[in-house]
């Protein structure tokens, strides 16, 4: 299990609140961070296998004011504790994370991997199925951009290969991806809440800013967050 923040603010927001947050959780989902921070210069993307409650560098960048950033940290399930394996994963304007976990993934690995287009393959770096569930986005989407299509296409192929339906056994798939200008992300037995002001979007494990209406995303539903920081929600289709 793993914790994931993203917002969107239509000025450098201040997330210490949030890094506060995130570093108390940190005692238990222990296993490394990530931080992608997008601005006009760039996308600036930071991972490290050292706590976040224990990181420094986490601690400083939480003192950043930032306008569109995601966060991850990871308690390790599929994978060992290396940066390789640390979230979020990159590939051309992408951000991809996980929260959760695909059932009995190894025993349907190669099942899964066989699904991925062989060029992306060939540049997974890690072992986690995180990594190889964006490598599958990746797939679906190609040239299109149908990116909630993309990321629904993933889901479901991997709710096929990995999820047991004789004994009612789901896969947690809290995905998300983004380019720094629009998010999306699906809700699937891990807890997720958003919030919409006139301000700032966001989507987050848990309410993680304070005085702002954060709502709990429905089961099995799909996030999106446009370019104009307009929120919305939806069954997964």
């Amino acid at each position: 299990m793993c914790r994931i923040f993203a917002v969107r603010s239509t000025k450098p927001l201040n997330v210490r609140p949030a890094f506060d947050r995130l570093r108390a959780l940190a005692s238990e989902h222990k296993d490394g961070w990530g931080i992608a921070t997008f601005r006009e210069t760039g996308r600036l993307v930071e991972r490290n296998t050292e706590s976040a409650e224990t990181s420094s560098r986490f601690d400083a960048l939480g003192s950043e004011a930032a306008s569109s950033m995601l966060v991850h940290i990871r308690l390790a399930s599929v994978g060992t504790v290396h940066e390789r394996n640390n979230h979020p994963f990159t590939a051309g304007p992408w951000v991809f994370m996980h929260n959760g976990t695909l059932k009995n993934f190894e025993s349907h690995r190669a099942k899964f991997e066989a699904q991925i287009e062989p060029k992306i393959f060939s540049e997974l770096t890690g072992e986690t199925d995180s990594e190889r569930c964006f490598a599958l986005f990746r797939t679906h989407l190609g040239d299109s951009n149908d990116v909630a299509g993309a990321l629904t296409r993933m889901f479901r192929s991997a709710e096929a290969l990995c999820d047991d339906a004789t004994e009612g056994k789901r896969s947690a798939m809290n995905f998300l991806v983004g380019d720094g200008r629009r998010f999306w992300a699906t809700r699937r037995d891990r807890t997720l809440f958003a919030v919409s002001t006139p301000t700032l979007v966001a989507i987050a494990s848990e309410p993680l800013l304070p005085d702002v209406p954060w709502q709990e995303v429905p089961q099995d539903s799909l996030v999106e967050i446009d370019e104009q920081l307009q929120l919305s929600m939806r069954p997964i289709p």
